[in-house]
């Protein structure tokens, strides 16, 4: 009455208000948790295309950007009230998320994942069911940035359970130990080819110094020195061999000191056969070496962090412990987000022209970037304990958000540093809770900082902590 709502306004709502109950009481509680979730994290917004999957469920098809900050919201909010969320099942997970009633949870949508399209799943759904990740890669092979992906949402955990419990690790693990071994592109046979990767990874032992110099040195001539049938010695070049070879096979042509190629060319075979003889001998003690180092490589590329990071790099939300819940957060002053008052806690008065000039209480909260608005120069973050917006002034924003990079000796830009608004990274924010939203904030007499990137966390609580940007000093630990 209030509203002055018309009858058949009323009567409408009043009909949607009863199917909602009906539905929600006479059927399994998941269906209806999954369809709020879906509305509430913007899977229903307009401008949207939707079909029915195999199951004749409704998913999203038509692309569209990601609001990660929205869907974390969503998730968290659901998972408050009790609801469980899973990671991605390869053989059941669709575009959107949806019921599991089996196990009464609702499955994470693949289209909320990063690196992943509508393309990549279609071809995911049409080649289903799979028995594995090797059967997974065999009969719907993708691309790495995908693979990874879908390898760090769980995507392959029910199927690995037996081996992993075998290896007495988590099935994540061992689905990524898999799959980086089959991608590291490792040797199967070393050979006088790959004497340059067994100089760069520090493989060649002292005894051979001549032969290391002397594969370098010859590299350096066939890409800098080469005159029709000569070598064209640089001072450089004429010290190295001076010291180290025959200076009789040398020529002066015009006053420049050089060597036949093909002169060089029974030096060099002659010098290397020792390296040659060193690779036979030691064959599968430098396979082995040089593929793990290979391995290395390739995990600390893709694969550095824990499964908690994965999760968040992967599906934007943690489905095991957030990276920083076990914080001393006593120590660092680190409050919940969701026991601050609504209202800004004054700490005291200060006149300025004869008005009265509130200063407020300052508190600390932590979390992982989930998402950015420019416009609005405010973050997401996700916190132990729940989604927070967090509030800055432009000028602020601009400087904490901005990519720091620098001119190479190529004279191409390099990136030193991201911006810190980067989705995945761990940041403690100095303010005040105002509604629903932390103002980053910090007064003169404090005696910290308003932003502090988290670099690190250690096992006994304690975290690393950066204000300044980069190639500037630490200044906290």
């Amino acid at each position: 009455m209030g509203y002055s709502f018309s009858t058949i306004h009323s009567l409408a709502y009043s009909f949607i208000g009863f199917q909602t109950m009906f539905i929600a009481t006479n059927w399994n509680p998941i269906y209806w948790n999954t369809a709020c979730l879906i509305v509430n994290s913007g899977g229903l917004e307009e401008d949207s295309d939707f079909e029915e999957d195999e199951d004749g469920f409704i998913v999203q098809k038509k692309e569209k950007a990601t609001d990660y900050g929205k869907i974390a919201k969503a998730i968290g909010d659901i998972m408050s009230r009790g609801i469980k969320v899973s990671v991605v099942d390869i053989n059941k997970s669709s575009y959107s998320f949806k019921p599991d009633v089996e196990n009464n949870e609702i499955l994470f949508g693949m289209k909320a994942l990063s690196n992943i399209n509508g393309p990549t799943i279609e071809q995911i759904i049409s080649h289903r069911p799979y028995v594995g990740i090797a059967d997974f890669m065999a009969r719907c092979p993708l691309n790495k940035s995908a693979m990874f992906s879908l390898i760090k949402a769980g995507a392959f955990d029910k199927l690995e359970e037996d081996w992993a419990k075998e290896l007495h690790t988590t099935s994540r693990n061992v689905t990524m130990i898999y799959y980086i071994s089959k991608v590291c592109e490792a040797k199967k046979r070393i050979t006088l080819q790959n004497f340059n990767g067994l100089i760069q990874h520090n493989l060649v032992p002292q005894d051979l110094e001549l032969q290391k110099r002397t594969y370098l040195f010859t590299k350096y001539l066939k890409a800098n020195k080469k005159v029709d049938k000569y070598f064209v010695f640089d001072n450089v070049c004429e010290e190295f061999y001076n010291k180290n070879f025959d200076i009789e096979q040398l020529d002066v042509i015009n006053g420049l000191t050089c060597i036949l190629q093909t002169k060089w060319d029974k030096i060099y075979q002659s010098v290397m056969d020792v390296a040659r003889d060193w690779i036979k001998d030691n064959q599968e003690k430098i396979l082995n070496d040089f593929n793990n180092i290979l391995f290395k490589e390739c995990w600390d590329k893709y694969a550095k962090g824990n499964i908690s990071s994965y999760e968040m790099e992967a599906l934007c939300f943690y489905y095991h412990e957030h990276e920083l819940i076990n914080v001393n957060n006593n120590k660092y002053g680190i409050v919940d987000f969701n026991e601050l008052a609504s209202t800004p806690s004054i700490d005291y008065f200060f006149k300025r022209n004869g008005r009265d000039i509130p200063i407020y209480k300052i508190y600390k909260i932590a979390g992982t970037v989930i998402g950015k608005n420019d416009t609005r120069s405010s973050i997401t973050l996700l916190t132990p304990t729940g989604v927070v917006n967090v509030k800055f002034t432009k000028e602020y924003y601009a400087m904490y958000n901005r990519q720091i990079s620098e001119l190479g000796e190529d004279n191409v830009k390099h990136v030193v540093e991201k911006g810190w608004f980067t989705r995945g990274v761990k940041l403690l924010v100095a303010g005040y809770k105002r509604d629903d939203t932390f103002v980053a904030k910090t007064y003169k007499n404090n005696s910290f900082h308003q932003l502090y990137q988290i670099t690190n966390v250690y096992d006994n609580g304690d975290i690393q902590l950066i204000h300044e940007r980069a190639n500037m000093k630490e200044c906290g630990a």
